[in-house]
């Protein structure tokens, strides 16, 4: 049974409409991207008063900003790749970096937080040269195994580790990838499309049309193959823990992507929440968001 918050968000976001607002078709799908690239140019709003024990830097890397969190007086031993959700439209919000703070804090981790160029003035292809060249940063100072990326949403399908593979790129992939409620397949399949209807009324956030929408803003061509790591050959794939709710549409890429780790031999731990919504683990408040929270720090660690 959700705790009382947890029915509260849920209950806001299907009063505020999320659902639908992302459901637009044609012109008045259009007339939203264009009202996201707004939101976008605003700064993010760092809360500095309620993250004085840590160490924020501000470092610009190749054109993209970043900044770098971690736990003053300490020394991490690890580095994570944050990448944040959104579906390639929504800019962060301070709650990311107060998780950043947290995921320092509990894994004696430095924490890259980039803001990645989105869509729909930038291609998924430059969002992900982005943070490959914020990677590359890590690099500089930590060894790849000692490197997590965690992503969550369209940040945890964010298919950098692909990308890295398919141009043949010569640098050596995470030590763990740890990702919640991620978007693995865009267009989904007919299975997955057939999945995603049946827990359509479910989901207070992502509407199932929203991926046939948003796939060719993203990437056409020869750069189709950036939107759907499931679909990739995942040989050689760091260890892998994925997170899903049960009342998110996007849970249906779980069955699939289970079978194609098994195909490539890639270690998967599934965390399950029952009747949680998408990326519920980033409402605060929320007693069960608090309790995923403990899962993301131990696999991070």
């Amino acid at each position: 049974m959700p705790s009382i918050q947890a029915k509260m968000i849920s209950g806001l976001f299907k009063l505020i409409g999320v659902n639908r607002m992302l459901d637009k078709q044609g012109t008045d799908f259009e007339k939203l991207l264009e009202s996201y690239k707004e939101k976008q140019k605003k700064p993010l709003k760092i809360p500095y008063s309620k993250m004085d024990a840590f160490d924020i830097q501000t470092k610009v890397i190749d054109g993209t900003t970043c900044y770098t969190v971690s736990k003053k007086g300490t020394t991490p031993n690890r580095a994570v790749l944050y990448l944040f959700g959104g579906g390639y439209i929504l800019p962060p919000d301070p709650g990311d970096i107060i998780l950043c703070g947290q995921i320092a804090e509990n894994c004696r981790a430095k924490v890259w937080f980039p803001l990645y160029p989105m869509a729909p003035e930038h291609r998924l292809a430059e969002t992900l040269q982005s943070t490959l060249k914020v990677y590359q940063d890590i690099l500089t100072e930590y060894d790849a195994s000692s490197v997590r990326f965690f992503g969550t949403s369209s940040g945890g399908g964010q298919s950098l580790c692909v990308y890295i593979r398919h141009e043949s790129i010569d640098v050596p992939l995470p030590g763990k990838l740890v990702l919640q409620s991620p978007g693995l397949q865009v267009p989904p399949s007919e299975s997955q499309k057939a999945e995603m209807e049946k827990r359509k009324k479910l989901d207070v956030m992502i509407p199932p049309r929203f991926f046939e929408n948003i796939a060719p803003v993203l990437a056409t061509g020869d750069e189709a193959y950036l939107l759907s790591p499931l679909l990739y050959d995942l040989s050689g794939f760091p260890e892998i823990d994925i997170f899903y709710g049960t009342r998110e549409v996007m849970i249906a890429y779980l069955k699939e992507f289970q079978d194609a780790c098994r195909k490539y031999c890639v270690k998967l731990n599934t965390y399950i929440g029952k009747d949680m919504m998408h990326c519920w683990g980033a409402m605060e408040f929320v007693p069960e968001a608090r309790a995923v929270r403990q899962e993301y720090f131990k696999a991070l660690r």
